[in-house]
């Protein structure tokens, strides 16, 4: 099995800010690195060759498979996945959620692919702006998550936030406005606050986190 030996300290931070990623997309890679993937994984609604495959863990023998609207004109709110029932070991479904407004089809359809055992990965955004692919409908909480995920079948629910606080949801919010070259330099001035504001109000971390990542499996 391959695990991730990426460095994640400042200097990946500054180099990914500079190359046009936002503060949530980092982040959030970082915390897929400690998501492993195994034998026949389906992303659903990533596009042609999504980053975050280079954090994941791998177990052996790892194919993948990638199903999106730009790639197959499939319609995640009404069409059936292209999988018999029970034939996927790992869905992966990073940023899609909140572009879906028919979610409880598609959750029955993940449900309904993954073979007992399977793990569906997911990440949802939290403090972004609004970003239509073609559409942006919603913001999920941990709580909608913990109660989606249940609702379609679900087990071994684990949710866990990506980053948090008021200052770096500001940084997030605004940094993608300024020229790439900018973006490490802003950054290295809203960390001392990040750090100043979290220890004398480490209670604000919670209640603006940038997403969440989410794991559940099949009985």
């Amino acid at each position: 099995m391959s695990t991730s030996s990426r460095p994640f300290g400042l200097a990946h931070t500054l180099q990914h800010l500079y190359e046009g990623q936002s503060l949530m997309r980092i982040q959030m890679n970082i915390a897929l690195a400690e998501e492993t993937i195994v034998g026949r994984v389906v992303d659903v609604g990533g596009g042609r060759s999504p980053d975050y495959f280079e954090y994941f863990c791998k177990g052996d023998q790892v194919t993948v498979d990638r199903i999106d609207a730009s790639l197959s004109g499939i319609d995640f709110e009404k069409d059936v996945l292209p999988y018999g029932s029970g034939n996927v070991d790992t869905i992966v479904l990073c940023n899609v959620l909140e572009h879906i407004y028919n979610y409880r089809f598609l959750m029955s359809e993940i449900q309904r692919v993954l073979a007992p055992g399977g793990r569906l990965i997911g990440v949802v955004p939290f403090w972004v702006g609004y970003h239509p692919d073609p559409h942006d409908y919603f913001r999920y909480t941990g709580e909608a998550l913990e109660k989606i995920l249940t609702e379609a079948g679900l087990s071994s629910i684990k949710i866990r936030p990506i980053g948090g606080g008021p200052v770096f949801a500001n940084f997030n919010t605004i940094t993608l406005s300024f020229p790439r070259v900018v973006r490490p330099f802003l950054y290295l001035w809203y960390a001392p606050w990040q750090w100043l504001f979290t220890y004398l109000r480490p209670e604000s971390f919670g209640r603006q986190p940038l997403g969440f990542v989410f794991t559940a499996s099949v009985k």
